[in-house]
């Protein structure tokens, strides 16, 4: 398995359905099972294009990245979101824009009972402009693995442009995670060493693998999937913090919605 894979929006491969889901539009398979312990598909369904998910063995969080579904007899427009827990089946449908929404999952089952749909308008979404006094880094939590019947994590971080670091401030952002994770560029530009990527660019990673990012000049923003309860945040330069204590002491857990029966 790979340690860290970066795919550009056109690297991914147009493919069918994955396992556990059916119905209209085009599937780009972004990450695979074959490559890392997590996978990412991109859906794009047109105006009106229906697609079921579920039952799949694994929980799965969809994400719309942009336009806007229905489902459950629930609008959701982009920067909403709908978790489908493993056992369980939901349809989307996408609205008058259409809508193009990323699709996250682990390759196993997590921990929890499964069998749950939550549906999380953007309207409902805990987001802060600034995750402390001293930062101007904005945030918002879809998916905080406290759910009983899930485990899985999303969030979403914004950040101002700037230039290319000193070495200095590279080095102090180099850190890792305990677990894999899925990073996906929702808007402006990850600078990568010397090379900006931008939107729709995947970025895989495993656990405890060292990496470092700063946004591009124009900002950037992301959203960042685990399939488990993530741990510490460890830093080369510094000391480890827990990444759940952080986000619990900003922002509430989010209050989902059920579909209607």
């Amino acid at each position: 398995m790979a340690k860290v894979l970066v795919v550009e929006p056109d690297k991914a491969v147009e493919t069918s359905m994955p396992a556990g889901m059916h119905g209209q539009g085009k599937v780009f398979a972004a990450v695979t099972a074959d490559r890392f312990p997590l996978e990412l598909h991109r859906c794009e369904l047109e105006p009106g294009e229906r697609l079921a998910i579920g039952p799949r063995e694994a929980d799965t969080v969809l994400y719309v990245w942009t336009g806007g579904i229905g489902a459950g007899g629930c609008s959701l427009p982009a920067g909403s979101s709908v978790i489908v827990e493993r056992g369980a089946s939901e349809i989307i449908q996408a609205g008058f824009e259409g809508a193009v929404v990323l699709v996250f999952a682990g390759t196993e089952a997590g921990r929890g009972e499964g069998g749950h749909v939550h549906l999380l308008p953007r309207s409902r979404v805990p987001a802060c402009e600034r995750m402390s006094e001293q930062s101007d880094t904005g945030g918002a939590i879809h998916a905080d693995s406290d759910c009983p019947s899930c485990e899985v994590w999303l969030h979403e971080n914004h950040f101002s442009g700037t230039a290319p670091p000193t070495a200095e401030e590279a080095a102090k952002g180099v850190h890792s995670h305990s677990e894999d994770e899925i990073i996906v560029v929702l808007d402006g530009t990850m600078r990568l060493g010397g090379k900006l990527v931008g939107p729709g660019t995947a970025l895989a990673i495993a656990a405890d693998t060292l990496y470092s990012f700063t946004p591009g000049p124009e900002g950037l923003s992301f959203v960042n999937f685990r399939a488990h309860r993530p741990g510490d945040i460890r830093f080369v330069e510094g000391p480890s913090m827990s990444e759940t204590g952080i986000w619990r002491e900003i922002l509430p857990r989010p209050e989902y919605l059920e579909p209607l029966a």
